[in-house]
């Protein structure tokens, strides 16, 4: 690409995914952005439960792999299903996650890389996904995953310091949060198969009056 065609494209690209952004700012539904602040409320009346070890940072490094490779098993059943772009995304997020979850050492930090780069992914191909993209579901467990990895991103960077009794929380809320993030991507997974399945059964009967 010559500099003469360089100054157009970069202009194109930034207008594209600006629309984008603000697309989905007014497409998220309202709900997602309490999500993680649910998933906070829970976790703190969990730890002042009798099930307070339920959020302990090594149960959890138990529990997230197990939901992450329920979610990675059937992300790939719906790719192999319907050969889409939405699903591919989601599979190749699904799998970063569950190899950092794994402590693979080329994955550290990796999380926020791999949702920056879902959502340029996103922003690309928005008209293509339009089906996809118009369920409210998709939207909600999207938006919720995203803001509950970011938030726990900036507990584990400690950027909530300064609150009471930081030191005594901070590691089991990060990690069930965190949890709860891949609760919300296996939900998103379900959520893509069940919209997967409405988009055949329309394409079939659109060819069939056809």
């Amino acid at each position: 690409m010559n500099s003469k065609a360089l100054g157009p494209w970069l202009k194109s690209q930034w207008k594209q995914h600006y629309e984008s952004a603000w697309a989905a700012f007014w497409a998220t539904p309202p709900a997602a952005y309490v999500l993680p602040v649910i998933s906070i409320a829970l976790i703190v009346l969990t730890q002042s439960s009798p099930f307070a070890w339920v959020t302990e940072k090594p149960v959890q490094e138990i529990i997230a792999p197990v939901v992450l490779v329920m979610a990675a098993g059937t992300v790939l059943v719906g790719y192999h299903w319907f050969r889409e772009k939405l699903p591919l995304m989601l599979s190749l997020l699904v799998w970063a996650l569950f190899l950092r979850e794994l402590h693979f050492e080329f994955m550290n930090g990796g999380i926020l890389f791999a949702l920056a780069g879902l959502s340029w992914w996103l922003s690309t191909a928005r008209v293509e996904l339009k089906d996809w993209l118009q369920d409210f579901w998709i939207r909600l467990w999207l938006a919720g995953a995203f803001m509950s990895y970011f938030i726990s991103d900036m507990l584990d960077r400690h950027l909530f310091s300064f609150l009471p009794n930081y030191r005594s929380w901070n590691n089991n809320v990060e990690e069930s949060l965190e949890t709860c993030g891949h609760l919300m991507i296996f939900a998103l997974v379900l959520a893509m198969v069940r919209v997967g399945q409405k988009i055949v059964m329309r394409q079939e009967t659109s060819v069939k009056s056809s």
